[in-house]
């Protein structure tokens, strides 16, 4: 009993259980061990006993006592800090022990984790990181009189898990910049995607796991079925392939579609069980669109250069590489497949050629010409023998200081074209005989083109002017003979005499749509008030067109002038109505309307003010190609004998001649519109008077008149028309007659047809001026060349267009001696 008590540490076994017995405790405030009080002994046991490295400070000055795995964390302090006041064994850190002391003396306890001091245990100042814990240890009477303090190094793993920070934080800064997102499967399928939180292309929510089955419906359906098939074989420990898959995220709210690249492997505990499949997810959206972009211009280029037949080359001068399309290896006669290099298209350059070939190159090589490589030569094929003529064009191309990195370009093939320049030379003695033989040929086989189309064209015209002077003619025939057999009849005879005149005038009609189609009458072109005009004729089209067509006018205010020719422009609106009609015979709604319009541009109309016509019906439309010719002359979709297909053409060149343009709008089932184009004058129109109730002139006294006409016909209705009016009348059936009877005496009057054999009336009109320049001339004729009339047209010669009445040629006559 007295052994243990004089060394309570006896039985404790280590090297600070002898250095606490053998140490000079005398020279410390604790004295020998004997006298320590016990709360000091077991204190003191407990920590020589522990594992755990601890150190206690005992009294005020914290004296310390530790442990064997103390003193491998006190490293080269050891063993000076046993028997140390605290202060003095650790002054690096004397203000945080001053601190524990404090607190723990004071009854209080401390707990630091992963706490950082920098402590000095080997010679030199080091970082290290410690888990603390201080607790009060009582003396006998209850009071703190000393501190347990269990020190844990922590260095090593805190080291590690800030490595581990750094690492993250280094792979957070790569994914954020690269766009990366990362993304953990594990073994329940659920999956975890962490990505920046400004990176949200990958559509899932980050540090939330959720099933995979919920990604896949917002994937393209083709991706989905991909990406599936590739994670299941990730995770099949018999194949574990590595997941690389893209995909497609559908369009959703405000986000547009987006492309995804995920790469990622399995983990496979020691059993083959999966236990995560985890990798990247990748942004490609620009590339993939880059991409698309560049494959788009490559296949337009590729195309271009196919359909040109163009091959490119190009040619590494540094590293003496070549690249070149299939269609110049073809050239050259090597495969497809070949990758020859420079010397190797060189060698095959025909002989006579190399030279000129190897200067353009020069040159093309040279950094001060730069001149660009333009060369046509021969090669000869290496595999296929051909011999080739190829038309080659490039460009040097060099670094800023001058050196030439490469030369690029194209190359094509020209054999065919120098073949047929060689055959064209060989030609040069033959080739005159050769051209008047094509041309002969040609000009033959155009000649029976345009004879077939005249035929056809003049079938068409002459079938259509056929059935309509059949009609006129049947009301003449019918009315004249009417009148033959009951001349007595007085009242009935002017009636059938009237309906005879009205058939002759219809005949007029259309031998006046003649003339206009061909463009050789002028019209009387004069301000006239449209709207007035169509409205007059409201009476007409609805006693023309029957009741089963609803006439609508839609017309802008009067007072707006257009110029054109009264007559043709009637007729134009007749025909126009007329072929509604047809194209409604079931019955429906003609529109006629007028508005201004102001043309800026317009390939076809000068810019200026125009009254714009619309003749619109409810019909069954026209196909585009039918709709295209309808202008056409000729041209007709009637059958024979029901149209002259002069209508529309009669329109168009209306319109044309009174500075304007027609135009035809058509769509099958949806009707048809006509608008004419006529432009606007500021003259004040005028009406005519050709319906009104014309004053006949009074006959002049004695008046003699000299008619000259080849038709016996005609020159008896002129001589007993004049005669019946009280004029004076001279015949002659001919030019030269005329001008014998003129020379026998002077008339007051020449009345003479323009188309004559041997002399045409403006011959006649011509020498009669020579011997009386002031007699007036008036030509009767149906001739449509009014630009030959015009000729000798003066202040004393007048037209009176065939057919006329015996009160145009009274009006005519009279007007015309009044000069």
């Amino acid at each position: 009993m007295t052994a243990v008590a004089a060394d309570p540490f006896g039985t404790i076994q280590g090297e600070m259980a002898r250095r606490v017995r053998e140490f000079a405790w005398t020279k410390t405030p604790l004295g020998p061990i004997a006298a320590w009080p016990q709360s000091l002994k077991t204190a003191v046991g407990m920590v020589l006993l522990s594992p755990v490295p601890i150190v206690m400070l005992w009294g005020e000055d914290g004296i310390m006592i530790y442990n064997d795995a103390y003193s491998v964390f006190a490293g080269g302090r050891h063993p000076e800090l046993l028997g140390a006041k605290v202060r003095e064994g650790w002054p690096e850190v004397a203000d945080f022990n001053d601190n524990v002391m404090k607190v723990g003396l004071a009854g209080g306890t401390l707990a630091y984790r992963d706490q950082e001091l920098t402590l000095n245990r080997t010679g030199k100042p080091e970082r290290v990181w410690m888990n603390l814990d201080y607790s009060p240890i009582p003396d006998e009477s209850g009071r703190p009189a000393g501190i347990m303090a269990i020190v844990v190094e922590t260095t090593e793993r805190a080291r590690t898990d800030a490595e581990l920070r750094r690492s993250e934080e280094k792979l957070r800064l790569a994914t954020e910049n690269a766009g990366i997102g990362l993304w953990d499967i594990d073994a329940d399928g659920r999956i975890d995607f962490a990505y920046s939180r400004d990176r949200s292309p990958f559509t899932m929510a980050q540090e939330e796991r959720v099933p995979i089955e919920h990604l896949l419906p917002r994937l393209h359906p083709d991706d989905a079925v991909r990406l599936r098939a590739a994670y299941d074989a990730a995770r099949d420990p018999a194949v574990r392939a590595m997941l690389d898959v893209e995909y497609r995220v559908l369009p959703i709210d405000t986000a547009p579609l987006r492309w995804i690249k995920v790469r990622g492997r399995g983990v496979f505990d020691a059993d083959g069980n999966c236990l995560r499949v985890s990798g990247t997810a990748l942004d490609i959206t620009r590339e993939r669109e880059t991409q698309e972009a560049l494959s788009r211009s490559e296949e337009m280029l590729r195309l271009a250069t196919e359909n040109a037949e163009i091959g490119m080359w190009d040619m590494d001068v540094l590293h003496n590489t070549a690249f070149s399309t299939p269609r110049v290896k073809a050239l050259f006669g090597l495969p497809a497949d070949s990758d020859p290099a420079p010397d190797e298209f060189f060698a095959l350059v025909h002989p006579d050629d190399i030279a000129r070939v190897q200067q353009a190159y020069a040159a093309a090589f040279d950094s001060v010409m730069r001149v660009p490589y333009d060369i046509e030569y021969r090669v000869t094929g290496r595999d296929d023998g051909v011999l080739r003529w190829i038309h080659a064009k490039g460009r040097g191309v060099f670094d800023a200081a001058g050196n030439l990195l490469r030369v690029t370009g194209t190359a094509v093939d020209v054999t065919a074209r120098k073949q047929i320049a060689e055959q064209l030379q060989n030609m040069n003695e033959t080739l005159e005989q050769r051209v008047a033989e094509r041309t002969a040929a040609l000009e033959k086989s155009q000649a029976a083109l345009q004879q077939a189309q005249k035929m056809e064209a003049i079938g068409n015209l002459t079938g259509g002017i056929a059935h309509d002077f059949n009609n006129l003619l049947q009301g003449l025939t019918g009315s004249l003979d009417l009148i033959r057999r009951k001349p007595e009849n007085t009242e009935r005879v002017r009636i059938w005499a009237e309906a005879g005149l009205q058939a002759a005038e219809r005949g007029a009609k259309l031998t006046a749509q003649l003339l206009a189609f061909s463009r050789a009458q002028k019209l009387e072109q004069k301000p006239l008030d449209l709207s007035a005009l169509l409205e007059g004729m409201r009476n007409l089209l609805g006693r023309t067109l029957g009741p089963s067509i609803r006439v609508v006018l839609d017309l802008a205010p009067g007072g707006t002038a257009v110029m054109g020719d009264e007559t043709q422009l009637e007729m134009a609106v007749l025909n126009l109505a007329i072929n509604a009609r047809d194209a409604m015979p079931e019955g429906g709604t003609l529109t006629i309307a007028t508005r201004r319009r102001t043309i800026a541009q317009d390939s076809e109309l000068e810019p200026g003010a125009y009254l714009e016509l619309r003749i619109s019906d409810t019909g069954g439309g026209m196909p585009a190609d039918v709709a295209a010719r309808a202008f056409d002359p000729f041209f007709t979709t009637k059958g024979v004998g029901k149209g002259t297909g002069l209508g529309l053409s009669q329109v168009y060149g209306m319109a044309q001649q009174a500075g304007g343009i027609a135009r035809i709008a058509s769509e099958p089932g949806k009707g048809t519109t006509v608008s004419v184009f006529l432009r606007i004058t500021a003259d004040a129109a005028a009406r005519g008077m050709k319906d009104a109730q014309r004053a006949i002139a009074p006959v002049a006294a004695a008046a003699t008149v000299l008619v000259i006409d080849d038709d016996p016909d005609v020159r008896r209705f002129l001589a007993d028309c004049l005669d019946s009016l009280g004029y004076a009348v001279l015949e002659a059936d001919s030019g030269p007659a005329g001008l014998e009877s003129l020379e026998r005496a002077v008339p007051d009057l020449i009345v003479v047809d323009y188309a004559m054999p041997g002399m045409t009336g403006a011959e006649v009109a011509r020498h009669a001026r020579i011997r009386h320049p002031r007699l007036p001339i008036l030509f009767a004729s149906g001739y449509a060349e009014t630009r030959a009339l015009e000729l000798v047209i003066d202040e004393n010669t007048r037209i009176l267009r065939k057919p006329f009445r015996v009160d145009d040629l009274q009006d005519a006559v009279a007007k015309a001696l009044r000069r």
